[in-house]
């Protein structure tokens, strides 16, 4: 029985491949060679063992192969007919040389014969006839031969410009023709003949894994599906093996980073302060965790700081080609609660959202999802982390019945007399519209700055607005829309700076 791999541990920019097999030993100290093992493996992770066996060393060795037959069908006709073309030029180039060789011999023999002419002229042996046959047969054997090396020489350069062609095409090929193999030789001393368990342990590069979903709303219910996608070209295929996906970040050795000099200045304090808005994303990890930090946004896979590891329930083949492949992990049903939400500070758009339960007994990972809707795909969204009886949202793409229109008007500052303070109002317009015969509720929100310097004051008009902005700035409604009809909601908030502030706000 070979050691074929039969469990491969994912994880952000790496895997833990595992290889068991059992062989049949003799009695002693024997070697088990593994060929076609990836040619990446970090040599200093590579480790055997045995339950009933002693290894006593493993090790890794690597060489290149230049093999025709590992190329693919296309590859390998373009190799015959590089050789055939090859072929061809040479063979047409030899018949020109020839036949340029003829012609100088045949320019050597038309002299030779004028000579001859000359001389029997000379001495009065002229025979008019016998020099129009030597001089007509020496004509027409020039005349074929400049005609052959006229289609020779046409017959070349279209022999040329196909070895081009097929050349170009085949570099163009993807197929390399010199190929890293390696093989593992395990040493191991048996105290007994017959079969004996070997697992190979080793980590390799170019291989990795990110969280992917799939959510499906069917009436008020969506079943959700957590997935792994898995991306490897380590230059070994995994078939039929165990699949397992971490979080963990583990490192084959670092360096710290090399420290410099940090030197502190006294300045003195700006005459003017100088500021600009920016936007803010509010962290949160899910609908009901404002009292909870949110974890921070990490390059990688986003685990909530604790590490996860979620194994696939089947057993999975993913070859060595640099493509995504699936790997479903666990999927749930939960009931959903449809909405309709509206930011025009963002689109002017009203989407439609559900509100759902992970009633998972794992986290959801951050990652997109693929919404399917009525049968058929109906768009992409992504989710953030979200923990276990945590609500989230899913946005299912705009409602084409409904429609939106955002206006802002800002008034010039002003200031009142022997005041430092100058102050200007903003009033912000959305209508929205019902194209449908059926009403709609939809939650408005719009969104006010939020001032971090004293020296910057935003308020929202309640007297006009009827209503506060949130400790984010938020302001939301409630709109009930009629069939076919229209609303307008409007919103003014105050801006105040003082004298000594600049920029943009």
């Amino acid at each position: 029985m070979s050691i074929d791999v039969d469990e491969v541990t994912l994880m952000e920019d790496r895997a833990r491949v595992i290889r068991r097999g059992t062989v049949e030993l003799p009695a002693g100290l024997s070697r088990v060679t593994i060929a076609a093992v990836s040619p990446v493996l970090a040599d200093k992770t590579l480790a055997a063992r045995s339950p009933t066996a002693t290894v006593t060393d493993a090790s890794v060795a690597r060489r290149r192969l230049h093999l025709d037959e590992d190329r693919d069908e296309a590859t390998q006709a373009l190799v015959a007919q590089r050789r055939d073309a090859r072929e061809r030029v040479d063979a047409l180039s030899e018949r020109l040389r020839r036949i340029e060789d003829s012609l100088g011999q045949l320019d050597d023999a038309a002299s030779h014969t004028l000579d001859e002419l000359a001389l029997d002229a000379a001495w009065s042996r002229a025979d008019a006839g016998d020099w129009e046959r030597r001089l007509k047969s020496v004509a027409e054997l020039e005349g074929r031969l400049r005609e052959e090396r006229l289609t020779t020489r046409w017959d070349l350069e279209e022999a040329r410009r196909e070895l081009e062609r097929v050349q170009r095409a085949l570099s163009a090929s993807a197929t390399p023709s010199r190929e890293l193999r390696a093989q593992i030789t395990v040493t191991i001393e048996a105290p007994e003949a017959g079969p004996h368990a070997i697992e190979v342990e080793y980590v390799v590069p170019n291989a990795c894994w990110r969280p992917r979903h799939r959510a499906v709303l069917d009436g008020d219910t969506v079943r959700f599906e957590h997935e792994g996608c898995v991306w490897q070209n380590t230059g070994e295929d995994w078939d039929d093996v165990q699949l397992r996906f971490s979080t963990q970040r583990p490192s084959l050795g670092v360096e710290p980073p090399t420290l410099s000099t940090d030197r502190l200045r006294v300045q003195r304090k700006a005459d003017r302060v100088v500021v600009e808005a920016r936007q803010q994303v509010v962290e949160q990890t899910g609908l009901g965790a404002a009292s909870a930090p949110a974890a921070p946004e990490l390059p990688g896979i986003d685990d909530g700081g604790e590490v996860q590891e979620l194994v696939a329930p089947d057993r999975a083949r993913v070859p060595s080609d640099g493509r995504p492949h699936r790997a479903a992990l666990f999927a749930f049903e939960v009931p959903a609660t449809e909405t309709l939400s509206c930011v025009p500070s963002i689109t002017e758009a009203v989407i439609r959202k559900t509100e759902q339960t992970n009633e998972a007994t794992r986290p959801l990972l951050a990652g997109p999802v693929d919404l399917v809707r009525g049968g058929g795909f109906v768009g992409r969204t992504t989710i953030l982390y979200v923990a276990p009886g945590e609500r989230f949202e899913l946005g299912w793409g705009p409602d084409p019945a409904l429609r939106v229109h955002r206006e802002v008007e800002v008034t010039e500052e002003e200031s009142k007399l022997l005041s430092s303070w100058y102050r200007s109002e903003r009033d912000v317009v959305d209508r929205l519209s019902n194209l449908g015969p059926d009403p709609k509720t939809v939650e408005l929100v719009e969104r006010v700055p939020v001032s971090e310097i004293e020296k910057v004051k935003i308020a929202v008009d309640a007297d006009h607005t009827g209503r506060d902005a949130d400790a984010d700035g938020f302001v939301r409604w409630s709109v009930e829309l009629a069939p076919f009809g229209h609303e307008r909601v409007e919103l003014r908030y105050v801006v105040e700076r003082h004298s000594d502030v600049s920029g943009s706000f």
